[in-house]
C-alpha cells in the first residue's frame, strides 16, 4: 500500500467519524428541541384558545426560561440523565399497555383473568418490564459509551494531524 492510499484511507475514516459525530450532535440537539417543543405545546394547550401573539410569545419565553433553569440547576449531566429516565419510563408505559393486552390483563379482556391466573400474569408482566427496563438502560449506556469513544478517537486523530 502506497503512502497516497494510506492518506486516502485515513481521510475516508476521518470523514466517516466526523459524519457520525455530526449526526449524533444533531440527534442530541433535536432531543433538546423536542423537549422544548413539548413544553411549549403543553403550555399552549393548558391556556385559553383566545391567546394573543403576545401571550403566546410570553408562554414560549416562559418555557424556554424553564428549560434553561432546569439545565442550569441540574447541570448538563443530571438533565441528560433525567431526560433518559423520562424517555425510558415513557417507553415502559407503552410496553406495559401492550403486554397487558397480550397477557389478557386489559379491562376489555374476554374472559377476564381472575385468581391465580391473574396473579401469575401480573408476576410475568413485572418480570418482563424489569427485563425491558434493563435492556433500555444498557442500550442507552452503550450509546453513551460509543459517543464517548467516538469523541475520544476524533480528538486523538485531530491531535495527530
Amino acid at each position: 500500500m502506497s503512502l497516497d492510499e494510506s492518506k486516502i484511507r485515513v481521510n475516508t475514516f476521518l470523514q466517516q467519524s466526523f459524519d457520525a459525530i455530526a449526526t449524533k450532535n444533531k440527534e442530541a440537539s433535536n432531543a433538546f428541541a423536542s423537549i422544548l417543543d413539548e413544553a411549549i405545546i403543553i403550555k399552549q394547550s393548558s391556556s385559553p384558545n383566545s391567546q394573543t401573539s403576545e401571550t403566546l410569545a410570553s408562554s414560549q419565553d416562559e418555557a424556554v426560561e424553564a428549560f434553561k433553569e432546569a439545565l442550569r440547576t441540574k447541570g448538563a449531566l443530571q438533565f441528560y440523565q433525567d431526560y433518559n429516565f423520562e424517555k425510558i419510563e415513557k417507553m415502559i408505559e407503552e410496553k406495559k399497555a401492550e403486554l397487558m393486552d397480550k397477557l389478557g390483563l386489559g379491562e376489555d379482556a374476554q374472559p377476564p383473568l381472575v385468581g391465580e391466573e391473574r396473579t401469575n400474569a401480573l408476576a410475568s408482566l413485572d418480570e418482563m418490564l424489569d427485563a425491558y427496563r434493563k435492556q433500555l438502560q444498557e442500550k442507552m449506556q452503550a450509546e453513551d459509551e460509543l459517543k464517548q469513544q467516538t469523541s475520544t478517537l476524533t480528538t486523538f486523530l485531530k491531535d495527530l494531524a
